[in-house]
């Protein structure tokens, strides 16, 4: 009798970009729990020059996805956080080469990746979002005076300084003062030419991870989460031992519950979303009244959504296309809670991808 064929996959972590070390946790947790009944597996680090090599017993050698390792592998698992695997750019080149990926195309990876762009498909989707207003180094520049007249008529104070292309909340700051935002952006904007300022949103934290099976999507159980190490899930929350609680089934009602999950995967179908997503949402408090959903939209429902909005005040601030992947990890944690363990989920992220 002929055993099965195994699945090549070959994960792939690091990359030049801010989010590297937590890449390479993420990569080493998916090669250590992809099962090998079923995959011959291979780790990949794309170094800072975006070099990429081969772990190998004998050491490590540079691939060449162009010519001889083309074919080499079935998929490729991308456990790259930021650019260049998480905004479109790593998912160009494999399509270009025919190589098969993990997770969300191009486009979505792309329009996901990128704040304003997300932020618009939420809107033209009637998707509850934050009202922002975004600006580039020399439209601060050129024109300081009209920004800031726009952020006060539009946005208010307190108000959330992010860098448009950046994950895991690096280079995130809330101000409280005009006074604040200016010192702010003039600092930030030397790291990051294009920055976003939009409205802070009073309450719970939460986020909701979507799963494929069989060419159909499902919502993961939500969680609520509790900053610990910072007043907000920033990086040192994220990632520092103990920095954060994760309480999941998230504790809210269950109504609040259902409309969390069905938030995640309307933002995952709105941004072409496949394989995987992990939609982070607030849970406003009652003193917050606009969705900045405009048009068509009501104190009992937001338009297309056919959910309440403004009763319960839930806005979507962004979804994560390759989320963290160790065992303690956000996606993984919620996919336990409906018994899915984490090589099984690794197991649906590969079939949705082949």
């Amino acid at each position: 009798m002929i055993k099965n064929k195994k699945i090549k996959v070959a994960v792939l972590m690091g990359g030049p970009s801010s989010e590297r070390e937590v890449s390479l946790i993420t990569g080493k947790a998916v090669f250590d729990n992809l099962d090998r009944k079923k995959y011959q597996v291979s780790l990949i680090e794309m170094d800072k020059q975006s070099k990429f090599w081969l772990k190998e017993k004998e050491g490590r050698r540079l691939v060449d996805f162009v010519n001889k390792d083309r074919n080499k592998f079935d998929v490729v698992f991308i456990a790259l956080h930021g650019a260049p695997g998480e905004d479109g750019s790593i998912q160009g080149m494999f399509d270009t080469l025919g190589i098969k990926y993990t997770g969300c195309g191009v486009l979505s990876s792309a329009l996901s990746m990128n704040k304003v762009y997300a932020g618009q498909i939420y809107f033209i989707n009637g998707l509850p979002h934050p009202v922002f207003v975004h600006l580039k180094k020399d439209g601060w520049k050129n024109y300081r005076k009209e920004v800031l007249g726009d952020i006060k008529s539009q946005i208010g104070y307190p108000a959330v300084i992010k860098p448009v292309d950046q994950g895991s909340a690096v280079g995130v700051s809330i101000v409280k003062s005009e006074k604040e935002l200016t010192t702010t952006i003039d600092k930030t904007i030397k790291l990051f030419p294009w920055l976003m300022v939009q409205k802070f949103i009073k309450g719970q934290e939460a986020t909701c991870g979507v799963l494929e099976k069989n060419g159909d999507i499902f919502a993961l159980p939500p969680t609520r989460i509790i900053a610990n190490a910072g007043k907000f899930y920033d990086y040192k929350s994220k990632y520092s031992k103990g920095g954060s609680t994760h309480i999941c089934p998230a504790d809210f009602s269950p109504e609040i519950n259902e409309q969390l999950q069905h938030l995640a995967l309307l933002a995952h179908k709105a941004l072409g979303c496949s394989g995987m997503s992990r939609t982070d949402i607030f849970v406003a408090d009652e003193e917050n009244e606009s969705c900045g959903c405009d048009d068509g939209c009501n104190e009992t429902s937001c338009h297309q959504t056919s959910k309440s909005c403004h009763s319960n005040k839930l806005y979507i601030i962004e979804t994560n296309t390759i989320p963290g992947m160790t065992s303690t990890s956000l996606l993984p944690e919620a996919a336990s809670k409906m018994g899915i363990k984490f090589s099984e989920m690794l197991d649906l992220i590969v079939k949705a991808s082949l």
